[in-house]
């Protein structure tokens, strides 16, 4: 425990430095952000109608309280302790897997500068204190596979989980991601496996059921968020031309022609009507999109200038909503959204089968780009490429290694690592999928063990640990 405070006060101060450095300590406020800090707490009804979970606003109420006026710098530096924090997690554990020096300390910076906390720690929103917390939970799945399943740690994990849903509800795939991590380790009785994969994904559940019950009796919605539905829509609405839009039955058929009509008219407008946003003109805009591209660029104008606009007008004339305060309208009308989802999901499963397997291979391939584009990693790339070419000419076939000194096998804990690494990555970009496309900061998060993978492969085989010699 000594090693674990050492290393992330010292993870803290130099992430702190960097950051500063980097002009990356200054807060940063997104769109998102009001949704944050302006959070109602005032009733029951308040919280149930809010488009966040409260897991977030917990936090801002308690940096107001601690800083007041400076309370999105305590934000800020409290993104970079969970950060640190994760770092110490991951070096004691890799240790513990008999990992050498070289390769703890590379791949813990590998970690701590990852693309979501370079590009996001600063911005009040969750993307960063969601992924380190996330991170802390890869990490105990490290640990379950390295030692036995405890209720101690399964209840740890469950809470955390818990936790890092409450704070942003992408992370959901966590829950099959961690019961498949545990059913899936080696050496365990089948029976073990089905017990403890249930255990360690029954306190999420529970919280979660516990939660959209309190949703469900106090606004009568039985679902996470009243969220999260427009922006499915923004995607599924873009799989269907015009017609098939307004040929949907019932009031589906009128929130459908109302969504298409405006999809038209954005289109065909100029580019100050779209304010900046990807509806440019088009040749026609009545046909579905042909393509991915076109579906995630066209994504942020049909959600917030074509959906939520359509979804209001409709329910307004649909339903009698005039005189229910504005959180409750928004439960209606996001109500009515999941319906049509499900609607078009049910009516053509072909296409909305395509779209996934398409915005899983942009969110593959965005990741890495992303990688590639991080500046010290591409520096690192770029040195890696030049150290294989001289090697490759130097190499002699003669050099062997110290045939006297035996090197420490670390293939267990690069199994598990290549399991967490690759399994979290796509299992979070498959989430995201389901219901927008994987733009960068959905899809870094989810590679934030790839550059950890690399690190470990790379210096593991290049400077492996030795035994001490008896």
């Amino acid at each position: 425990m000594k090693h674990f405070a050492l290393i992330s006060l010292v993870a803290f101060i130099i992430l702190l430095g960097t950051c500063w450095a980097t002009n990356r300590f200054a807060p940063h406020l997104v769109p998102d952000s009001p949704s944050y800090t302006e959070y109602s707490f005032e009733s029951a009804e308040a919280i149930a109608t809010q488009i966040r979970t409260p897991g977030y606003p917990i936090l801002v109420r308690f940096a107001n309280g601690l800083a007041s006026s400076n309370a999105n710098q305590a934000l800020v530096i409290l993104h970079i302790a969970l950060q640190a924090i994760a770092v110490g997690f991951l070096a004691i554990e890799l240790a513990a897997w008999k990992f050498s020096t070289k390769t703890i300390v590379i791949a813990s910076i590998a970690f701590a500068i990852g693309c979501t906390i370079w590009d996001h720690v600063n911005t009040i929103a969750t993307d960063a204190p969601a992924m380190s917390l996330a991170a802390m939970i890869g990490i105990g799945v490290l640990r379950i596979w390295r030692t036995e399943w405890t209720l101690r740690l399964c209840i740890a994990i469950g809470f955390l989980t818990t936790l890092v849903i409450a704070l942003r509800p992408a992370y959901l795939f966590l829950i099959p991601w961690l019961m498949l991590s545990v059913f899936i380790r080696p050496n365990i009785a089948i029976s073990n496996r089905w017990i403890q994969a249930l255990s360690i994904g029954s306190i999420p559940i529970l919280a979660l059921f516990g939660w959209c019950t309190f949703r469900s009796i106090t606004v009568d919605d039985f679902g996470i968020l009243p969220f999260g539905h427009q922006n499915m829509a923004a995607v599924t609405t873009q799989l269907l031309d015009a017609e098939e839009l307004e040929n949907l039955t019932g009031r589906l058929g009128e929130l459908g022609k109302e969504i298409a009509d405006r999809r038209i008219e954005m289109a065909a407008g100029d580019r100050a009507a779209a304010d900046g946003l990807n509806l440019r003109p088009i040749a026609d805009a009545v046909p579905r999109a042909n393509s991915y591209t076109t579906i995630e660029n066209r994504w942020d104008a049909m959600t917030y200038m074509v959906v939520i606009p359509a979804a209001e007008n409709v329910a307004n004339r649909t339903l009698e909503v005039d005189d229910l305060a504005p959180g409750m309208q928004r439960v209606h009308q996001h109500q009515m959204l999941a319906e049509l989802d499900r609607t078009i999901v049910r009516s053509y499963p072909v296409r909305y089968m395509r779209w996934i397997a398409l915005a899983i291979r942009r969110g593959v391939w965005g990741s890495v780009a992303d990688m590639l584009m991080h500046p010290i990693f591409f520096v690192a790339a770029m040195g890696l490429a030049v150290a294989a070419c001289v090697a490759s000419v130097r190499f002699n076939e003669k050099q062997t290694a110290d045939p006297v000194r035996k090197y420490t096998s670390n293939q267990a804990g690069l199994a598990a690592l290549t399991w967490l690494a690759f399994s979290y990555w796509l299992f979070k970009i498959a989430f995201v999928s389901l219901t927008s496309p994987p733009i960068g900061r959905f899809s870094d998060a989810a590679a934030v063990w790839l550059p950890v993978w690399i690190a470990v492969t790379i210096v593991s085989r290049c400077c492996p640990k030795p035994q001490p010699i008896p």
